[in-house]
């Protein structure tokens, strides 16, 4: 099953989305031809699997007729409205949504890894963090509390998000 072009742009769009240029990281994956990867695992992939990445593709590349409510697609938006979407599909109350989107960051993910610039920089050992994260806790009356999203009764809530 092989892509069109209209899909592979799509692609390229929501992978650059992900890791994109102007990121920390030490160098964006548009330049790594992420589409192609794309068309190459769906083209040799069993006919359910092509079928799934297929959809999901779609779903991320229609996601702004309902997320932003204007009549484009992920290649036709800004750089910043695209992660906007995925942000969004990512926090959407739909669990097959979601991890769909997990799903296709992870096939972004391998094809990311593949870039000796990029395993050279995230094996490299830094002195310092770029940005640090605080991490704060509620007071306990010295027993363990699970974590916030427990108590708050989100079924949604996945350590993988």
């Amino acid at each position: 099953m092989k892509l069109f072009g209209f899909e592979l742009a799509w692609a390229t769009a929501a992978f650059d989305a992900i890791f994109p240029e102007r990121a920390a990281l030490p160098h964006g994956i548009a330049r790594m031809q992420p589409a192609r990867f794309l068309a190459d695992v769906v083209a040799s992939s069993p006919l359910e699997q092509s079928i799934g990445l297929r959809l999901t593709l779609w779903m991320i590349a229609l996601a702004p007729l309902w997320l932003l409510r204007r009549p484009k697609t992920i290649a036709d938006i800004r750089p910043d409205e695209r992660q906007r979407v995925l942000e969004l599909l990512i926090a959407s109350p739909v669990y097959a949504v979601r991890q769909l989107v997990v799903a296709f960051k992870a096939l972004g993910s391998m094809r990311y890894a593949q870039s000796p610039e990029a395993r050279a920089w995230m094996t490299t050992a830094r002195d310092r963090p770029e940005r640090l994260v605080a991490i704060r806790r509620r007071p306990s009356a010295g027993v363990a509390e699970a974590p916030a999203a427990l108590h708050h009764g989100d079924a949604h809530a996945h350590a993988a998000e």
